[in-house]
C-alpha cells in the first residue's frame, strides 16, 4: 500500500474537518447540523474523487496502485464517517444554546 497517498488524504481529511468544525462556531443555535452536513458532503466528494482516481489508475494498467487508491477511499470513508458524528457531538456540546447562558 502506498503510505504517502494515505497520509496525504488523511491530512486533507483533517484539514477540512478542522475547517468545518471552526465554521460551526458561527452557528449560534447549535452547530451540529453544520458539521453533519458539511462533513457528509466533503467526505462523499473526497471518497468519490479517490474512487475515480482508482478507475483512472486501473485503466493505466497499474493494478497494484489502483488497489491502494481503493483502500485509501475505504479508510477515508470510515474515518470520515466517525469524524462526522464525533464532530457533531462536540459541536452540540460547545455551541448549544444552554452552554453560553
Amino acid at each position: 500500500m502506498n503510505t504517502r497517498l494515505l497520509r496525504t488524504n488523511l491530512l486533507v481529511l483533517l484539514g477540512y474537518a478542522v475547517l468545518i468544525q471552526a465554521l460551526s462556531l458561527l452557528e449560534p443555535n447549535g452547530g451540529s447540523m453544520v458539521v453533519l452536513m458539511g462533513m457528509m458532503v466533503a467526505v462523499v466528494v473526497h471518497v468519490c474523487v479517490l474512487v475515480l482516481g482508482a478507475v483512472v489508475v486501473l485503466f493505466g494498467e497499474r493494478k497494484q496502485e489502483a488497489a491502494s487508491w481503493v483502500l485509501c477511499a475505504l479508510a477515508v470513508g470510515v474515518i470520515g464517517f466517525g469524524t462526522c458524528w464525533g464532530g457533531a457531538s462536540l459541536a452540540e456540546l460547545y455551541s448549544g444554546p444552554a452552554n453560553f447562558h
